[in-house]
């Protein structure tokens, strides 16, 4: 993909304890904000009232209205990334999406932000979806790097692009 943003849209899980819902917000599109406290500084996850936002046993799982779009943001350790990966996989193969090999990997700087981008080609209901994984490093007074999880339809991953895009910008901030 072109853009660092468009392929940062993913799926991400948080610890549950860590995330709170507050109002208002500082964008004009935006009705609701999620705290995310995980990694150990707290950041607003900046989110449109009709998008819902669930707690789920490590975090938070925010998807759009429509359902085209599942995001998941979880604070991870070092040591714990390959257990996170292996039950994304498993969480997938339940949900009837097919993944394949070879797996797309890059790493980038996003601002002083590095980070880890896996493309994942998969296939959900005989059709192409979007899966993708981003990893981030923990960042100075940091105790923990966020791992970012995304499964979306082409289309959702369309029609929701501005407002992803300002989503990940909230997540992968410097």
């Amino acid at each position: 993909m072109p853009s660092i943003i468009p392929f940062l849209r993913v799926c991400a899980i948080a610890a549950l304890p860590l995330m709170t819902l507050s109002l208002p917000m500082t964008s004009p599109a935006a009705a609701k904000a999620v705290t995310f406290k995980g990694t150990g500084v707290a950041f607003p996850i900046n989110l449109p009232d009709n998008w819902r936002v669930k707690n789920i046993e490590r975090g938070v799982e925010i998807s759009s209205p429509d359902q085209e779009i599942y995001l998941w943001v979880e604070a991870v350790t070092t040591d714990s990334v390959e257990r996170v990966i292996e039950e994304y996989f498993k969480y997938f193969k339940q949900q009837g999406v097919t993944t394949r090999q070879p797996i797309d990997q890059q790493k980038h700087t996003v601002g002083a932000v590095d980070l880890v981008q896996m493309d994942i080609p998969a296939t959900y209901e005989g059709a192409e979806t979007i899966v993708r994984f981003v990893i981030t490093e923990a960042r100075p007074n940091e105790t923990k790097a966020l791992f970012i999880g995304y499964w979306a339809s082409p289309k959702g991953d369309k029609a929701h692009d501005a407002t992803l895009t300002g989503i990940i910008a909230d997540i992968v901030r410097p």
